[in-house]
């Protein structure tokens, strides 16, 4: 598995730390490992041909526009981020990347969150458009402070799906990417809403 998983981004100098780390948690809930998800798909000639990890962003604890506990473990609980996929060579072109990262949207979605996220190369947009997300150089999410916009790692395509039917993309006037909507309570983005620059979200009267 960790063999695999170095497969999922092969320019990361250390591959394995935060894997390790979760795995010396053990198996527990509310997923896999506490707060992290760790899933393999087993072939039926008895290989581990594909793994996934996904948790909640570490930015969530260091964001600037994130502040306090209630916030933090607002968004903690809502929004999960696959880390890396890899399916062995042998074994790709068989659909196990779809097979994992469908299993991880309903295990998160069971456990309540929101929203899923990755980062990845720009030559893989095509492949997540298929998989129902959508794309932009950041995410960004009404919260009910500030909007939060996490901007996408150098080099790469911030993509994201909503898990349940009260989470959803809005394009908003006056803002070049889809804002998250809904993904906590209050912070649904009524239409007529527009971006206002140097004043941000502006929310019709009434809405």
């Amino acid at each position: 598995m960790m063999r695999l998983l170095a497969l999922a981004d092969p320019d990361d100098p250390a591959p394995f730390e935060s894997s390790r780390t979760v795995l010396l948690r053990g198996p527990q809930g509310p997923l896999s490992h506490g707060l992290a998800l760790l899933l393999v798909a087993q072939h039926q000639d008895g290989a581990i041909a594909g793994a996934l990890t996904a948790s909640p962003p570490d930015w969530i604890v260091t964001h600037p526009g994130i502040t306090g506990e209630h916030n933090q473990s607002a968004l903690i609980n809502r929004l999960g981020t696959v880390h890396g996929v890899a399916v062995d060579e042998p074994y790709r072109g068989q659909g196990i990347a779809c097979a994992l990262i469908a299993e991880a949207e309903r295990h998160l979605g069971r456990q309540g969150y929101g929203l899923i996220t990755m980062d990845h190369k720009p030559e893989l947009t095509a492949f997540y458009t298929r998989l129902g997300y959508a794309h932009g150089t950041q995410l960004v999410i009404h919260t009910p402070g500030p909007l939060i916009a996490q901007p996408a790692h150098t080099g790469m395509i911030h993509s994201f799906k909503p898990l349940e039917s009260n989470v959803r993309l809005r394009t908003v006037p006056g803002y070049p990417e889809p804002m998250v909507s809904g993904l906590v309570s209050r912070t649904h983005i009524p239409a007529g809403s527009q971006f206002l620059p140097g004043r941000g979200l502006f929310v019709p009267r009434g809405a």
